[in-house]
């Protein structure tokens, strides 16, 4: 079980995290234009069984995106019951939102516990994982490029947070949005789409949402202003590279030389 356990000295430790950033960035951006995009694009250029294309790409992804997860946590901790746990529990995930959003053969008759179940796991797990990236982000040092690629990967998490937390209040709430969206991938469609869309500040177009929805788009709204204000600040208190302390002290002016006949 070595693979579990990871003894990296210092700069083995931040090349890692800045692969591990890098790679999470791409799959987050990856899973996003699938989502987005990836259904109508099928339907424009003639494909049949479009949902079973998009499901077969977003579930292969989305296993990539949450291994990778469990790869990232390895840098934060070698506690081997988190490790050991998470990476069970992702499993879990996977194979139930495989089976759940199955084109081909529905394996579970009535999915909605379980993608409760998901959608408040990943919520869990994704907020630990931000929790730790943003103290080692803001974490005492100079800017240097893990940092920068985690500060993105951090930022994409945030948006796929609430897209987890706005589906399970359609799931518990059919509805919530002022229009009816079919539980499973259309539902999540749905919640990332107004997560990312409440981050960039446009306008997502359901009008008739629920207050709560309203509130907690606003919280997400916060949270994700406030992490950029902290995020600029840190990095332009900061210079690039180098630790406050080993900045070298500044050296003290030359004693002029007193000849003894003067």
């Amino acid at each position: 079980m070595s693979f579990l356990t990871r003894q990296l000295s210092t700069a083995a430790l931040q090349r890692e995290k800045l692969k591990d950033y890098r790679n999470i960035v791409v799959i987050q951006v990856t899973v996003i234009t699938i989502l987005m995009t990836m259904e109508d694009l099928l339907a424009g250029i003639g494909f049949v069984d479009i949902q079973k294309w998009v499901y077969t790409l977003f579930i292969a992804f989305a296993g990539f995106y949450l291994l990778l997860l469990w790869d990232m946590m390895r840098n934060f901790t070698s506690n081997m019951l988190i490790v050991r746990g998470s990476l069970a529990w992702l499993m879990v995930l996977f194979v139930l939102g495989a089976m759940g959003e199955n084109p081909f053969q529905r394996l579970l008759p009535n999915p909605r516990p379980f993608y409760i179940f998901i959608h408040t796991s990943l919520t869990i797990i994704q907020g630990y994982v931000i929790s730790l990236s943003i103290r080692d982000i803001f974490a005492r040092g100079g800017v240097t490029s893990d940092k920068l690629w985690g500060s993105a990967c951090v930022y994409l998490m945030i948006g796929f947070v609430f897209g987890d937390i706005f589906d399970l209040l359609n799931l518990l709430n059919p509805g919530t949005f002022g229009v009816e969206i079919p539980v499973g991938f259309a539902s999540y469609l749905g919640g990332v789409y107004f997560s990312y869309a409440t981050l960039g500040g446009v306008d997502a177009g359901y009008d008739n949402m629920s207050r709560l929805v309203r509130n907690v788009s606003v919280i997400e709204s916060l949270f994700g202003n406030l992490y950029l204000v902290f995020l600029i600040g840190r990095i332009l208190g900061l210079p690039t590279g180098t630790p406050p302390e080993e900045t070298p002290k500044p050296t003290p002016p030359r004693q002029k030389d007193v000849s003894p006949y003067e």
